[in-house]
């Protein structure tokens, strides 16, 4: 049971710092090119609320990645 749900090794962390750079990543080429398309194409406030809304799933997805990766790093010391 163990093996199963217990612990990983320290190793892993790294696995949650990459994720939440690509967390951040694509959060800010979603903002850019939302704001690009938005601006040359003339969109209506539809399409950046639903931007925005899109941005805050990859948002809370980097927070939530580079709260765990802090958490595992600091087991660490």
């Amino acid at each position: 049971m163990n093996t199963l749900f217990g612990p990983l090794d320290r190793k892993y962390c790294d696995y949650f710092y990459l994720l939440s750079i690509m967390g951040f990543v694509l959060l800010v080429v979603l903002l850019v090119s939302s704001l690009l398309v938005g601006i040359t194409k003339r969109k209506g406030v539809d399409f950046y609320m639903q931007s925005i809304s899109i941005a805050l799933g990859y948002a809370i997805f980097y927070f939530q990645n580079r709260l765990l990766y802090s958490m595992c790093a600091g087991t660490m010391n």
